[in-house]
């Protein structure tokens, strides 16, 4: 009786577990994979270069955002690698119409580099343009050419966001994520679901390349939708999603106003690795 009991209690906790790896997750917005943080891990044994170069790359950040505030787009251009440079050189061309020519001048008030993990670096960053005061996150990905530190990736991000209008309808909501994750516009996305967007979450985005986001089916509800997606990923960087193809579910859900009465818009739930079971459209 005893060996009874004490089997049935391990089948009923394997059947616990069991029901607990197959629960949906959220693997979206900054959810960090378990592969990239035992990498990191390694890396912290083995610095490649943050303990040695710090104040070598310090002074390369700092060197680099005041060019840019000062709108010296070619001497700016000469500490980016050649796949930056071209890009550089694109955004410019949209922009200004020259290789170099930056726009809108502004001044400097300080850099406060915040991390520096392996080859990449996050700082903050205080200027003004003209009275204006703004703050900006930015995060530089850097290489090695020739004995050279260059950057290699410059993203940034106002912190000082504007409110953005709602979201009207699901399609819609749909829509501007495919458009977010694409571009890698970690402040959108923080928009669409409907948080702060933080240093580490434009630091996780710059990492994660996604070249294609297609609808592959939906459900639409009044007040819920879910949208299966099927995406293809160049680099998963930090994200949970794996290299190649794969299918996740984005649950959406329209928000009430603080008088309970209104509407005023959809907004995302999660990006998560299991459909929404009957509970959550009934919730």
């Amino acid at each position: 009786m005893k060996s009874y009991r004490m089997g049935w209690i391990a089948f009923s906790i394997l059947l616990l577990l069991a029901g607990c790896q197959h629960q949906p997750a959220e693997i979206g917005l900054t959810a960090v994979s378990a592969g990239y943080q035992k990498q990191q891990a390694e890396n912290q044994k083995n610095p490649e270069f943050a303990e040695q170069n710090t104040e070598v790359i310090t002074d390369l950040v700092n060197e680099v955002v005041e060019l840019r505030f000062q709108r010296a787009g070619e001497a700016l251009a000469s500490h980016l690698s050649e796949a930056c440079r071209e890009r550089f050189i694109a955004a410019n061309q949209v922009v200004t119409g020259t290789d170099y020519g930056l726009a809108r001048v502004g001044k400097l008030e300080s850099c406060t580099i915040l991390t520096i993990n392996d080859n990449t670096v996050l700082a903050q960053i205080n200027a003004s343009y003209g009275d204006t005061p703004s703050a900006y996150t930015l995060v530089l990905t850097l290489i090695r050419e020739d004995q050279t530190w260059l950057v290699d990736q410059m993203r940034w991000m106002e912190n000082d966001q504007s409110p953005r209008s709602p979201v009207e309808s699901a399609e819609q909501l749909a829509k501007a994520y495919q458009k977010a994750v694409l571009s890698q516009d970690y402040a959108r996305l923080a928009s669409l679901y409907n948080i702060t967007a933080e240093p580490e979450g434009l630091l996780f985005w710059s990492t994660v390349r996604i070249t294609d986001c297609e609808i592959m089916a939906q459900k639409i509800q009044t007040g819920q939708a879910c949208f299966q997606l099927q995406f293809t990923v160049a680099d998963p960087g930090m994200s949970q999603l794996k290299k190649g193809t794969s299918t996740a579910w984005l649950w959406c859900r329209r928000q009430p106003q603080q008088d309970g009465e209104s509407i005023s818009g959809w907004i995302i739930e999660g990006l998560m690795t299991k459909q929404p079971p009957t509970s959550w459209w009934q919730s």
